[in-house]
């Protein structure tokens, strides 16, 4: 298969992978309470992994670190994705235990026919970006029952059940979660695959205090203003076939964020330094929200530099679908 071929292939699977799921879960906290802050590439993974903690607190300190290396590691203005592209850790099997079912093994005809499909053979690649919108009104498109508007893969089909919380109660924060079920169509002229995809919604207050400067023990709460995020986890529940019978999903798994730009997070004081010397200056003061999206994943079509930066660019078309959803809608 051509270089070319594959990107384009793996464009259309991009596009997928943004819509995502998640059932509901019981996840075991595994390493909870990090005593010192992750770098980013831990912290995307670290962010994943804590989605589902009972402990709101553990969230928010990964989310926390994120925004915060986000600002520092890439130039969110810059209109090319590869300057605003970021490398995250791969994932181990222990992050996604508590997902429920995830991809049993390769399907027969694809390579590694009948082996168990393994979360650390998912390939990771993340991108960010500054939204217009502040978070509240990005909280308006999780509850569409059509979501095809906003993803640009599936033109025509993107069908959403609401499995835990409702459009009334997930917008204004009546419901702290919004569990969806997803069957939709990705389709484009090398490739059709109509699959089902779940996708969990958290909101999470990011002024509750780091847990690690809580006593053990004690209940970890924020009596002062709060400071609205919220966060998104999705996976496949299993290997998705093309019509076709050629190409194949594996697995894949992704978090985003959003994260509001009031000036109550990483706020620059001159004392900083970018990564790779930037020069860039942006942080958390400007309105409008900080965007990101983590992705793990691995199909069929392989993976190589050009597939990577399609791959970057198919994120950056769906921030691009939403602010003009939103945009249109407001």
């Amino acid at each position: 298969m051509s270089l070319v071929l594959e990107a384009e292939l793996e464009a259309r699977w991009l596009f997928s992978l943004a819509v995502g799921l998640a059932l509901l879960v019981q996840f075991g906290c595994g390493d909870s309470k990090l005593r010192d802050n992750p770098e980013f590439a831990d912290a995307a993974r670290y962010t994943l992994a804590q989605f589902e903690n009972p402990e709101s607190a553990d969230l928010a300190f990964a989310v926390r670190q994120l925004e915060r290396e986000l600002y520092l590691t890439a130039d969110l203005e810059a209109s090319s994705t590869a300057d605003r592209a970021l490398v995250i850790a791969p994932l181990r099997s222990e992050d996604v235990s508590g997902m429920g079912q995830l991809p049993g093994v390769y399907p027969e005809g694809f390579d590694r026919e009948g082996e168990p499909v393994l979360p650390e053979n998912a390939s990771p690649l993340a991108v960010a970006a500054l939204s217009d919108f502040p978070v509240a009104e990005h909280a308006l498109y999780p509850v569409l029952e059509d979501q095809h508007p906003i993803e640009p893969g599936s033109p025509d089909h993107y069908d959403r059940t609401f499995l835990d919380g409702t459009e009334d109660c997930w917008p204004d924060r009546s419901c702290n979660r919004l569990r969806t079920s997803n069957n939709l169509t990705k389709q484009n002229a090398l490739l059709q695959m109509t699959y089902d995809l779940f996708k969990d919604y958290r909101w999470v207050d990011l002024n509750l205090p780091d847990p690690a400067s809580v006593p053990e023990g004690e209940p970890i709460v924020n009596e002062g203003a709060t400071r609205w995020a919220f966060v998104a986890r999705s996976w496949n529940p299993a290997v998705a076939v093309g019509d076709a019978g050629v190409n194949a999903i594996y697995q894949s798994f992704s978090i985003e964020i959003w994260v509001p730009r009031d000036g109550g997070g990483f706020v620059r004081d001159g004392s900083e330094v970018n990564a790779d010397g930037g020069e860039w200056t942006t942080d958390s003061v400007g309105g409008g929200a900080l965007r990101m999206m983590g992705l793990w994943a691995e199909s069929s079509f392989g993976m190589n530099a050009v597939v990577e930066q399609v791959t970057r660019n198919g994120i950056d078309d769906i921030f691009v679908a939403q602010e003009e959803w939103l945009d249109a809608t407001l």
